[in-house]
C-alpha cells in the first residue's frame, strides 16, 4: 500500500538531470509533504521519439467508462503479482508506464500506541521513483483528456514488513529506463517489481499532523516529539 508520499526536492534542474530529461524540460513543481489520492503528481513519462517528458497525473487510475461509474476508493495502487491480469490495470501494464518521483512515503505502524505515522525515505534524502503505470480517458465534450496513474505495489522487506503488508515499488536508477522500454517483454518488467533492499531506505516516526490531507509543509516529516506518560 502506498496512499501518501512526499516530493520535497523540487529543483528544476536537479529533476532534470536525476531523471534524464531535456535542459528545455518544464518542471515547475512546489515542495509537496503530503501527496494524498486524488492529487496531481509529477510523472516522467517516454515519448513516442523515444525521449522522456515529465508531465501531471491525477493519483487514482481510471481505465475506462466503466471506472467511472464504479463505487469505491480510487486505484491508487496496483499489485505486482496481477498487474498482468487485472483487467483495469493489465492494458496500461502493456502499454502505459511511468515513473513518479518522490523522496519519501508514509505507513502507518499499528501498536499498543494507536496508529503512528512513519515516514520512509533514502537514507541522503536523494530523489527515486515508484514504478506507475497510466491511462488517458477522453473527455465526453472531446476537450481532451483526463491523464490518470496508479503506483505498483510489492511484497513488503523487512523494513517495512513489521509496519505493513505492502510497499511501492521502488526503482533502483539503473532499472528506470527498463521500466519504460516499450519493446521489454513483460516477463522481464514483472522480475522489476521487486521490494527495494532494506538497507536503501530509512523510516522515522512523524507527527500526527500528516493524518489531515489538507496539511501540508516540512513539519510533517519532522521527527515525532515524545509522548508524555501517563503515571
Amino acid at each position: 500500500m502506498c496512499g501518501r508520499f512526499t516530493l520535497t526536492s523540487t529543483d528544476p534542474a536537479r529533476i532534470r538531470t536525476r531523471f534524464g530529461l531535456d535542459e528545455s524540460a518544464e518542471v515547475a513543481e512546489e515542495p509537496r509533504y503530503n501527496i494524498a489520492p486524488t492529487d496531481p503528481v509529477l510523472a516522467i513519462r517516454r515519448a513516442a521519439g523515444g525521449a522522456r517528458e515529465a508531465g501531471r497525473l491525477r493519483w487514482g487510475l481510471i481505465p475506462g467508462r466503466w471506472a467511472e461509474r464504479r463505487s469505491g476508493p480510487p486505484l491508487i495502487n496496483a499489485r505486482a503479482e496481477t498487474l498482468r491480469t487485472q483487467p483495469a490495470f493489465a492494458e496500461s501494464f502493456r502499454e502505459r508506464r511511468c515513473l513518479i518521483p518522490a523522496d519519501g512515503f508514509y505507513e502507518w505502524r499499528n501498536d499498543e500506541r494507536g496508529k503512528t505515522p512513519v515516514w520512509i525515505s533514502r537514507p541522503d534524502g536523494d530523489l527515486f521513483a515508484f514504478a506507475g503505470v497510466w491511462a488517458a480517458l477522453p473527455e465526453r465534450d472531446g476537450s481532451g483528456a483526463l491523464h490518470s496513474c496508479s503506483i505498483v505495489t510489492c511484497e513488503p522487506n523487512r523494513l517495512i514488513r513489521p509496519i505493513h503488508g505492502r510497499m511501492p515499488v521502488v526503482l533502483a536508477p539503473d532499472q528506470e529506463a527498463a521500466w519504460l522500454d516499450p519493446d521489454l517483454a513483460e516477463d522481464d518488467l514483472l522480475s522489476l517489481l521487486v521490494p527495494a533492499p532494506a538497507e536503501l531506505l530509512v523510516l522515522r516516526e512523524v507527527g500526527d499532523a500528516v493524518n489531515d490531507v489538507r496539511d501540508d509543509g516540512p513539519r510533517l516529516i519532522d521527527p515525532r516529539r515524545a509522548q508524555p506518560q501517563l503515571l
